[in-house]
């Protein structure tokens, strides 16, 4: 079953449960990573990654780059190789809106499908509590809604030289109670901080706007394109519920369901 990390406190003291709970995934996937690159490509890398995204991260996002410092040091893992990490691991998607509820496809490869984690942040200050779908190494997050009932997904995250959308989704998660208000902060964020994707954001009155960024500057896409349904899909969000669904299992669709705030 996909682990379930209580997050709370402040940005490092998020990050420390998350390193402290998964310390040996953690560090078994940075070896992993770093086995397949390889010593040259994982130096050019880290060095890449120290002066594009993480930058971007440390300047523009400095409360997620707390979180990292906090995963790090409870993972006993190297500060360096996680955001490495983060600009090299980039997942697509694909969301359905069917009016209340926002429904997506991820496309997992297999090594990274052992990853999946379920989180829920809890800011002791200046911010949203929410239930996200991340990665064990991660600190932004695929999808989330947040107690306000703003839910979001990232389907589309392509450059590995800018921030990824996943720490874009984390920050409407924690500034969003509105819709449009949480899209026009990200506007303002993104245009110093970058980024270049796709993410659908939804809320609990039934509005839906889909987000495209091209290095940082963020225009809205026509939400009549997406689909309502989807077969069978992985991950469903309701903002009116603030509740997260993950199927474990695409064949027995065992649920594990996470509220935004605990009950």
């Amino acid at each position: 079953m996909t682990p379930v990390i209580e997050a709370e406190g402040a940005p490092v003291e998020q990050g420390r449960a998350q390193g402290a709970r998964l310390a040996e995934v953690i560090r078994a996937e940075l070896a992993r990573q770093s086995a397949e690159l390889g010593w040259l490509a994982r130096r050019a890398l880290t060095r890449r990654a120290a002066a594009l995204s993480a930058r971007s991260l440390e300047t523009q996002l400095p409360w997620q780059r707390e979180r990292i410092e906090g995963l790090a040091r409870a993972a006993g893992a190297s500060e360096s190789l996680l955001l490495a990490g983060e600009a090299r691991v980039r997942v697509q998607g694909a969301a359905f809106w069917d009016g209340a509820v926002l429904r997506a496809e991820l496309a997992l490869p297999a090594e990274l499908e052992s990853l999946l984690i379920l989180r829920r942040s809890a800011p002791d200050a200046g911010g949203f509590a929410s239930a996200e779908l991340s990665l064990a190494p991660l600190a932004g997050c695929l999808a989330g809604v947040n107690a306000e009932g703003i839910a979001v997904v990232a389907t589309r995250d392509p450059s590995r030289d800018e921030l990824s959308m996943r720490f874009h989704a984390q920050e409407l998660l924690f500034r969003a109670r509105d819709l449009d208000a949480g899209v026009d902060h990200l506007r303002r964020r993104a245009r110093y901080a970058g980024g270049s994707g796709t993410l659908v954001a939804a809320d609990s009155s039934g509005g839906v706007r889909v987000l495209e960024l091209r290095a940082g500057v963020l225009e809205l896409g026509d939400p009549r394109l997406l689909a309502k349904s989807a077969a069978a899909p992985r991950l469903e969000l309701d903002p009116s519920l603030r509740q997260l669904t993950l199927y474990e299992s695409d064949t027995a669709r065992a649920p594990t369901r996470l509220d935004a705030v605990a009950r």
